[in-house]
């Protein structure tokens, strides 16, 4: 995982869940303020449960393919 000021970057490429469940809500929790959070995998169960989870959260959502059979998933909090 890699942050900087404005963007937490996961990168759970090969993982199946529940790991990209559990690191994209440890960011989640950890996300300050303006920060987003941009979720790279190639398992689509981790696209759709780490959307319901973040709708949960109050995150807003934005799901690209960006691949193939890869995602890049973008959660960015409500303020």
């Amino acid at each position: 995982m890699s942050n900087d000021s404005t963007l937490i970057t996961i990168d759970v490429r090969g993982e199946i869940c529940p790991s990209p469940l559990i690191k994209a809500m440890e960011a989640m929790k950890d996300a300050e303020g303006n920060q987003e959070i941009e979720m790279i995998t190639d398992f689509l169960p981790a696209v759709l449960t780490v959307s319901n989870a973040a709708l949960k959260q109050g995150w807003n959502i934005n799901i690209r393919l960006s691949g193939e059979k890869e995602w890049n998933v973008r959660l960015i909090q409500i303020v």
